[in-house]
């Protein structure tokens, strides 16, 4: 009997602490909780594809590395030339129409920022010289003269240099 009244006594304290709810300070802790994880949440989401502008730019001194070592090995002139209206460039030898071979995946070097990891990139200016929106490297790795290359993704855009004779290439963030 005893036992029944104490199992009773224990259900009825376990009723009413279910019963009580929240306090209004443990709901503003919760509601504060709740709004500081969604803020950190949507400034990781903004910078999640802000990589895009620098990877494009990283990927574009590597390809005029690229073509400034095989003009050097090859002793036939290459380089790159830009289409900034299709956002895409092509890495070539010999002659515009002839695009080098990627040694990692044996596909032509077009690179074409309108598909793939890199889409939305556009390609806002290419300057180099008298007008041109090519840089050729000779058989001795040089340029004529040297230029530059916008490339932006949202807000975030950077700079690819050439410079002038030496054909070194470096990007920079404005």
């Amino acid at each position: 009997m005893i036992l029944l009244k104490n199992l009773g006594n224990l259900f009825n304290n376990q009723r009413n602490c279910f019963s009580k709810g929240f306090t209004l300070v443990e709901s503003m802790v919760m509601l504060a909780l709740i709004g500081f994880l969604t803020a950190v949440l949507l400034i990781s989401m903004t910078n999640l594809f802000s990589y895009r502008a620098k990877a494009a730019a990283r990927l574009l001194v590597s390809d005029l590395v690229y073509a400034k070592k095989t003009a050097e090995t090859t002793q036939v002139k290459s380089g790159v030339i830009f289409y900034p209206a299709q956002d895409k460039y092509v890495v070539y030898t010999s002659t515009f129409t002839t695009p080098i071979t990627d040694p990692v995946n044996r596909k032509s070097m077009i690179r074409d920022f309108t598909k793939g990891e890199l889409r939305n990139v556009n390609i806002v200016s290419a300057a180099f010289p008298a007008g041109t929106e090519y840089i050729e490297f000779d058989p001795l790795g040089r340029n004529l003269s040297g230029g530059k290359t916008v490339l932006q993704y949202g807000s975030d855009s950077y700079s690819v240099w050439v410079e002038d004779n030496t054909g070194r290439a470096y990007w920079t963030s404005p």
